[in-house]
């Protein structure tokens, strides 16, 4: 198991592989994103296998749908939100963390917005 602080989940991406599902938890302030894998773009590059990314005690979450037919973004209740089916844009802004990708039930380009957040992440190898 490889453990990553935030720092080095800075060097994140998931080529290929997809969400297999989220834990999430507004009132506890708690999320889980499970993935089929990653690349880690440190000393050369590092396939990892199946992992999870936690994120808990953030300050603010958003999650905000983009309708391409009016090309206008929305939000999303945060209570009942569509999950991602793969992480295309993994950024980070300061204190903040943007992860985009596409919804697996309605397809549209979502975004999960996280403002000062404790996260880390724990791969298989």
């Amino acid at each position: 198991m490889k453990n990553l602080n935030e720092d080095m989940m800075k060097n994140l991406s998931f080529p290929d592989f997809e969400v297999e599902k989220i834990q999430f938890s507004p009132q506890e302030k708690i999320l889980e994103i499970f993935v089929e894998g990653a690349w880690l773009d440190i000393d050369g590059g590092i396939k990892l296998g199946r992992g999870v990314l936690f994120s808990k005690e953030w300050q603010s979450l958003s999650i905000n749908r983009f309708n391409p037919i009016t090309e206008k973004w929305s939000t999303v209740e945060e209570f009942s939100p569509e999950p991602l089916r793969d992480i295309c844009e993994f950024k980070f802004f300061d204190s903040t963390v943007s992860l985009y990708g596409f919804g697996k039930h309605v397809g549209q380009w979502i975004e999960w917005r996280i403002v000062n957040a404790e996260m880390h992440a724990e791969f298989n190898l």
